[in-house]
Parts: structure tokens; sequence; C-alpha cells
């Protein structure tokens, strides 16, 4: 076995994704913990060059997998089971993303290994792995191990994974490989960008919240600031009782959980079952009269104020920034 530690670095259209870095800086945080070697795997329709930002994270090796042609989830999980069968890393890492939950599931069964899904941390006890995760809710955390021999694979909360540059810049070795030859059992047939009213809040990337301080007549301008900053609405249980939004936007512990760069509150007062929803948000931002409202405990910029004035002057601002930006 090989003492290195594989993080699977997701990439579209021969661009990084925003968890690129941070995958490689886990990469480098775990092989530490396990006196591993940090490499990143990446797989690409396009040539690929070592970008600037992932010279700084520390990365020995990046193993490049290059096709002509998309690749499916089910194609990427075969070229990586060959590789690690050859190779015998100690770990293969991946973002807790749609992608790579996928790409881990399926390697894990292929080669018929343990996977731990949605870690927070890794630690070393009697020189076995154990990898920590939240669970009921986030209230207590469990410390898991693999009965299976390496690699290890598991994949990492997106809230967990930190984005620590090292303090001088590396060029990692490029190897080349082969995507494995197969026939998929799927097809990619098309692709469209799907109207922010029909996109799931578990994919936004900036969720507005609406509380019961929020009256029906005032959702046309929270949806106007929706369509402004490219934000998907959603909000409380007392929103849906009111028929603000639709059951399916329910955030909290019996709807949805987020994941998005920014949460944006407007007349929510925090109960926890809406909090639960929202703790691995990035950004909260939080518009209520009350200044002592629970929801201000969380957030990273809170404003104390009407909503109805705020969110209008919100807009307005924004407005005017665009209109300087052309």
């Amino acid at each position: 076995m090989s003492h290195e530690v594989w993080s699977f670095i997701e990439s579209e259209e021969g661009k990084l994704r925003d968890t690129a870095g941070k995958m490689a800086a886990e990469s480098c945080r775990t092989a530490k913990i396990f006196d591993g070697e940090p490499c990143g795997v990446i797989f690409s329709s396009h040539p690929f060059k070592v970008s600037e930002e992932l010279k700084w994270y520390g990365l020995k090796k990046i193993y490049f997998f290059r096709s002509e042609t998309p690749l499916s989830p089910e194609m990427i999980a075969c070229s990586l089971h060959y590789a690690a069968v050859k190779l015998n890393p100690q770990f293969i890492l991946f973002a807790n993303t749609p992608l790579g939950v996928e790409i881990g599931s399926r390697l894990a069964a292929s080669l018929q290994k343990g996977f731990i899904s949605n870690c927070t941390d890794f630690e070393l006890e009697r020189e076995k792995p154990l990898a920590r995760k939240s669970i009921y809710g986030g209230k207590v955390d469990a410390l898991i191990t693999w009965m299976s021999s390496p690699p290890y694979l598991a994949t990492i909360n997106l809230s967990a994974l930190e984005n620590v540059k090292t303090k001088s810049n590396t060029e990692p070795e490029i190897i080349h490989n082969e995507v494995v030859g197969m026939v998929s059992h799927t097809q990619f047939i098309e692709k469209w960008k799907v109207s922010l009213s029909k996109l799931s809040l578990k994919e936004a990337k900036i969720v507005i919240g609406v509380g019961k301080g929020v009256e029906a007549k005032f959702m046309q301008v929270i949806n106007m600031l929706g369509e402004l900053i490219g934000g998907v609405v959603g909000g409380t249980r007392i929103a849906v009782f009111s028929g603000l939004i639709s059951v399916e936007r329910l955030i909290g512990t019996t709807g949805k959980w987020l994941n998005s760069d920014v949460y944006i509150a407007i007349g929510i007062s925090g109960a926890p079952q809406h909090v639960m929803g929202i703790k691995e948000t990035k950004n909260i931002i939080a518009i209520n009269i009350s200044n002592d409202a629970p929801i201000f405990k969380y957030a990273k910029l809170g404003i104390v104020g009407d909503l109805y004035k705020v969110v209008p002057s919100l807009i307005n601002i924004i407005n005017e920034t665009m209109k300087k930006g052309k």
C-alpha cells in the first residue's frame, strides 16, 4: 500500500469547481494526520495545466485522466477503480456534492470497501483511522472506522472544507492516465439552465428565507430581490402555513437542509427547528426588526430594521451598482 491521499477535484468544461482548492487543502490536511502524500485526481475532456490556484496547496502529484468525450460518474468510478487497484492509495476523498457522493459510492461498491459519508474530521487512534461525522441533526458527533483494508473512502462535509493555502507554491508532478474503456449504461442527452422558480433549494448557491414577519403582498418584492441576486426563495413552516411558499420550499428539520453559500433570512426569528436547516450555510444574513431575535446569533451580518424598508433599499443599491458596473 502506498501512503497517498487522493482528493477528487471536480471540474466542468475545463474549469475547476469552487470545491477544487478546498479538496486540495483537505488532501494535505489528511496526509499530515496519517503521514501520507497529498495527491489530486482530475478528470476532464480539456487539456490540463496546473492552475496557479492549485500550486498553493502542497499537492505532490496530480493524476490527470483525459477523455475526448464527456464522462459519466459510472465511467469515472470505473477508471478510479483500476487506478486504485494498481496504486493502492491510503485514502480516496470526495467533496460531499451530488457528483462526489455518486462517484464515491460507485467506487466503494466496485472495490468492496467501506464508505463513510459527510465526514467533518479524521484522526488516528492506536494505528487505526477514525472518521468523525455529525449525527442526530448535529447534536452528537460519531467516530466511525473502516472495517475493510485501504483505500479508505469518504466524502467530506462541505462546511468542514477549508481553503487553507501553504506559504509557498509548489509544482505538483502531473501523471497522465488513460480513461478505462467501458460501455456506459447511461447516456448524457441534454443540459439546460433551470429557472430560479424550479431550482432545488439544495442546489442553490444563494437562498432567501421568509418568515412570519413577511406579508403576502410583499412576496413580489422578495421575488424581485431573488431575481436580481440569483437567489431561490424558501422559508419557515409558518411561511408555508401562510401560503407564502410551497411545502417543497420549507427549510428546517422537517424540510430542506441547505448547503448554500449565502442565506438571507427575512422576517425570521430563528426557531431551533429552522436553524437546524441552515447550520451548514457558509454565510447567513439576517434582517429583523427585533434586535434580540435569536437568528442574529448565527448571522455573519445582521440588519436590525423594518424589512419593508430594508429590502427595497437593498434592491435599489443593487440596481445602482449594476448600472455603474455597465
